[in-house]
């Protein structure tokens, strides 16, 4: 099987064949990417056709001595921020960004306790919902993080930045996402020791 690399080169010569395969092979990762920034469906279709026809025309910038992924995942992201951007989807939130104590992570459940499981789905829920309130650069890293399951350093790649700029980044990230949860928590009246999960 030909690398990404390899299939760039041959587009590049104009094989339509290769970039046919190079869609195929990224339609899913770039349209998960795009959708979670987002939140909405159609839209993310939409901006996924766009990413693809990006990389069409700017596959020449593509600098062929490094990884292809990184590359095409910089210009969903930047895509679809942009997308976010031009529909002031975006909240900027002020927040102290001081070093703090990162949450802790949600404790895994048990699938034969049915009402613990709907709890942590409930703020899965929740979760989804505050980071669409983030700063589109929180929101990028956490998704990549978190969602994607990417590693930081490919996560550096991505986005242009230091391996040590995108841990900045996350432990902000989750900071700002831990005030946004508890002030949705304390407007619908859960006591703090119901929030402790968090």
């Amino acid at each position: 099987m030909l690398s990404d690399e390899m299939l760039a080169d041959r587009i590049l010569r104009g094989d339509t064949a290769a970039f046919e395969e190079l869609v195929n092979r990224y339609k899913n990762s770039i349209f998960h990417v795009v959708y979670r920034l987002v939140g909405q469906y159609q839209e993310a279709e939409d901006i996924t056709q766009e990413v693809f026809i990006l990389v069409y025309d700017k596959l020449y910038q593509f600098d062929r001595t490094k990884r292809f992924s990184p590359w095409i995942h910089r210009i969903a992201v930047n895509t679809a921020i942009s997308n976010l951007r031009k529909k002031k989807k975006v909240v900027h939130l002020s927040f102290d960004e001081s070093y703090g104590q990162p949450y802790e992570d949600y404790p895994s459940v048990l699938e034969s306790d049915p009402e613990a499981m709907f709890e942590r789905k409930e703020i899965m829920e929740d979760i989804r919902a505050a980071i669409s309130e983030l700063p589109e650069s929180y929101r990028s890293v956490l998704i990549l993080r978190y969602q994607m399951d990417m590693k930081n350093a490919e996560i550096a790649e991505i986005l242009g930045v230091s391996k040590e700029n995108v841990e900045v980044r996350i432990h902000r990230a989750r900071k700002a996402l831990r005030r946004v949860l508890l002030k949705h928590w304390e407007e619908r009246g859960l006591k703090k020791h119901e929030m402790s999960a968090f």
